[in-house]
This record gives C-alpha cells, sequence and structure tokens, in this order.
C-alpha cells in the first residue's frame, strides 16, 4: 500500500469515528477500527491533530456533493433533479452535522496542507452547482437559479435542525410555493 492510500484508509476509519464519538477520540481506538498499529498512524500522521485535521477536511470537502448534483443535470424533470439534490444536501449535513458541534466545542481548527478550508467557500461552490442543475429551465422560475438555489439549501439545513418537512416536500414548497392549488384560484368578483 502506497503511504497516499494508507492516509486515505486511515482518514476513511478515523471519519466514522469523529462523527460517532468527536474529535478527542483516541489514537488507540483509531487504529484499532483502522486495523493498523497505532505507529503505524504516526507514521502516515505528525500526530493526531494532523490526522484530525485531514480526515475533517476530507469530511468537509464540497467536490464529492458538487460531483453527485451535477451528475443528475441531464435528467429532463426538473423536479426530480431538485429532489435527488435535497437527498445529497440532506445526507452531507446530516453527516456533518456531529462533526461540526464536536468541532465547536472542541477549539480546533481545520488545517490542511492546501489553502484553509473555508466553509463559505464550500457553500458557494454546491449552492453554483444546485443553480446550474436548473439553469436550463430559467424560463420557468421567476427568481434567478441562484436565488432558488439558495432558498432550497437554506430550508435543507434548516429542515435537517427540525424536521419540518419530508425531503421531497422541501421541493414542492420551493417550486410550488405554500398555497394549496385551490387556494391559488382567485376568488370571483
Amino acid at each position: 500500500m502506497t503511504p497516499e492510500d494508507r492516509r486515505a484508509a486511515i482518514i476513511a476509519a478515523t471519519l466514522p469515528l469523529l462523527r460517532a464519538e468527536g474529535v478527542h477520540v483516541s489514537s488507540k481506538r483509531i487504529a484499532e477500527c483502522a486495523g493498523v498499529a497505532e505507529g503505524t498512524i504516526f507514521r502516515a500522521f505528525p500526530d493526531k491533530a494532523a490526522l484530525i485535521s485531514a480526515t475533517l477536511a476530507h469530511a468537509f470537502d464540497p467536490a464529492p456533493t458538487i460531483e453527485s448534483i451535477k451528475a443528475v443535470a441531464g435528467d429532463p424533470d426538473v423536479r426530480f433533479r431538485l429532489k435527488t439534490a435535497v437527498r445529497i444536501l440532506t445526507r452531507r449535513f446530516r453527516d456533518n452535522a456531529p462533526l461540526m458541534m464536536s468541532l465547536r466545542g472542541s477549539g480546533l481548527a481545520v488545517v490542511t496542507t492546501t489553502p484553509v478550508f473555508d466553509p463559505r467557500e464550500a457553500l458557494t461552490g454546491i449552492s453554483d452547482a444546485v443553480a446550474e442543475l436548473i439553469s436550463d429551465d430559467v424560463d420557468r422560475f421567476r427568481l434567478p437559479p441562484t436565488t432558488v438555489a439558495s432558498l432550497l439549501i437554506s430550508m435543507v439545513f434548516f429542515n435537517n435542525r427540525s424536521e419540518i418537512l419530508p425531503e421531497d416536500q422541501i421541493v414542492d414548497v420551493v417550486l410550488d410555493g405554500v398555497l394549496s392549488p385551490e387556494a391559488k384560484k382567485e376568488p370571483a368578483c
């Protein structure tokens, strides 16, 4: 196994532990779950903080989410595309919520060898991917695709905190509003 493959395998084993146990999980526990000796971790990473940072940077990397959203771009049904995007976003937010909570309480920062992780840039990239997903349907919307994408992402984010709506209904509310079809009909004068 190459050093980069070993690092990736250790990160893959560490991620579920961070989600379940938080950033203060022991290196011994990580080694057990990775199926390696504890010393192997420290040959792959200078210290536990570097492993935690690399794992968090991997989890927060928006590229896989963006790729998943872009993968449904060819489907002609805008509702299907947006409902798929909602499922992708819901999974991302739910998977990363425990990490955010653990990180917030720890005082640790995500430090990588690449430019420092910027959550606003990640969210902008994801929002741009959702906007691009509906860009062919721009004539069907009364708001710009970027605004529709922001509304959708905001609803997914807050829905993950309170589960007000089933995933499919988020798209219905964004596309159709909250009025029932009967209420949308103007009363006769």
